[in-house]
């Protein structure tokens, strides 16, 4: 009998706005802008004190689908 192949995916955690920014190449400010659009980012605590975290594939889908859906509207 055949064993089928197992694909397995560990989800890579970005725990930290400095993280963010480095995966996805862009500046904090950005991020920020990101998360008051919806972006799939946990943002915890207040002001200074605030936690970013996100999950890179999860994040760069909504980043690809932010920019198609930019796109269609600038039509």
């Amino acid at each position: 009998m055949e064993r089928a192949n197992a694909v397995s995916y560990t989800p890579k955690i970005l725990k930290s706005m400095r993280e963010i920014c480095e995966e996805m190449g862009v500046c904090a400010k950005v991020v920020r802008i990101w998360v008051a659009a919806g972006a799939p980012i946990a943002v915890e605590g207040s002001d200074k004190r605030r936690k970013y975290s996100a999950e890179a594939a999860r994040l760069q889908l909504w980043r690809e689908s932010a920019a198609g859906t930019k796109q269609k509207a600038e039509a």
